[in-house]
C-alpha cells in the first residue's frame, strides 16, 4: 500500500468520524422536544429502539462497504460503493422518519423524513385541544382542519374538515413507531367533538368529526376516550354534512 494511499484512508476514517459526530448530534436534537422547536410541550414519536439499533448497523457496515469500494481494499471493486450508498440512504431514511405533535405551541401533525425535511399536516381544530366554535364550523372557517382519527393496521388515518384525509404509515420496512405511544397524546385533542347542545334532549349525542369517517371509526375512539358510550346505542346514524364535517348521531338507552 503505498504511502499516499495511507494518508488518504487515514483521512477517510478522520472525516468519516466527524459524519458519525454530527448524526449522533443531528439525531439527538430531532428526537428530542427541541427538534420541533416548541419545548416540553412537543411530542415527539420516533422508530422504536430494535429499529433504530438496525438502522445503525446498516449505516456502519455501509460506511465500511462504501470505504472499502473506494479504495479497493482486499481488491473490492468500486461498484460496491453503489449497494452501499443505497443501504445507507435507506437506513438514513428510517432513523430519519418521525411524526411529531407541537402541543400548546400549535396543536399541529407534522412529518420528518431524514430528520430535517418537515412537513406540516395540518393543525388540528380545537386549537386548545377541547373546543371548536360551531358558528365558526358553519362559516367555513375550519376548512382543512384535523378532527378525528383511526387507526388500521400500520396506518395512521387523520380526518380533515372539507378536505380529504392524510394518511400515515408508522411502518416502513422493519422501522416502526408504537401505535400506542401516538394514541396516548394525540386521542386527547385530535379526537372527535363532543356536541353536548344536542344533549339537552335527554338521551341524545351526536358527535363531529372530520369529512369521511364511519360509524367504526367513532367507535373505535369511544373505546379510547369514552367506554361507556359503546354499548347499548340505538338510532345510530351517520350524516354527511353540508359543512364538510361527518355527525355521528345516536341515542343511549
Amino acid at each position: 500500500m503505498t504511502r499516499t494511499k495511507k494518508i488518504g484512508i487515514a483521512l477517510t476514517l478522520i472525516l468519516t468520524t466527524l459524519l458519525g459526530l454530527f448524526y449522533y448530534s443531528l439525531e439527538n436534537f430531532f428526537y428530542s422536544d427541541l427538534g420541533c422547536g416548541c419545548s416540553s410541550t412537543c411530542s415527539v414519536y420516533y422508530p422504536v429502539l430494535t429499529s433504530r439499533l438496525i438502522g445503525y448497523f446498516m449505516m456502519v457496515s455501509s460506511v465500511t462497504l462504501f470505504i472499502a469500494g473506494v479504495w479497493k481494499l482486499k481488491r473490492l471493486s468500486r461498484w460496491w460503493t453503489i449497494p452501499a450508498t443505497l443501504t445507507f440512504v435507506i437506513a438514513f431514511y428510517g432513523n430519519g422518519y418521525s411524526i411529531f405533535n407541537k402541543g400548546v405551541c400549535g396543536y399541529s401533525i407534522n412529518k420528518a423524513i431524514f430528520f430535517v425535511f418537515q412537513t406540516k399536516l395540518g393543525d388540528f381544530a380545537k386549537s386548545d385541544a377541547e373546543t371548536i366554535n360551531l358558528d365558526s364550523l358553519d362559516a367555513g372557517k375550519y376548512k382543512g382542519k384535523l378532527l378525528g382519527y383511526s387507526f388500521n393496521g400500520d396506518k395512521l388515518t387523520i380526518f380533515k374538515i372539507e378536505d380529504e384525509p392524510e394518511v400515515l404509515k408508522t411502518r416502513f420496512l422493519f422501522w416502526k413507531i408504537r401505535n400506542n405511544t401516538i394514541l396516548h397524546d394525540i386521542s386527547y385533542g385530535l379526537n372527535t367533538f363532543r356536541n353536548f347542545e344536542a344533549e339537552k334532549k335527554k338521551g341524545k349525542y351526536e358527535f363531529i368529526g372530520g369529512k369521511g369517517m364511519t360509524e367504526k371509526d367513532f367507535l373505535d375512539e369511544f373505546i379510547l376516550t369514552q367506554k361507556e358510550l359503546t354499548i347499548n346505542l340505538k338510532n345510530k346514524k351517520i350524516i354527511n354534512h353540508s359543512d364538510g364535517t361527518t355527525r355521528f348521531l345516536f341515542e343511549k338507552e
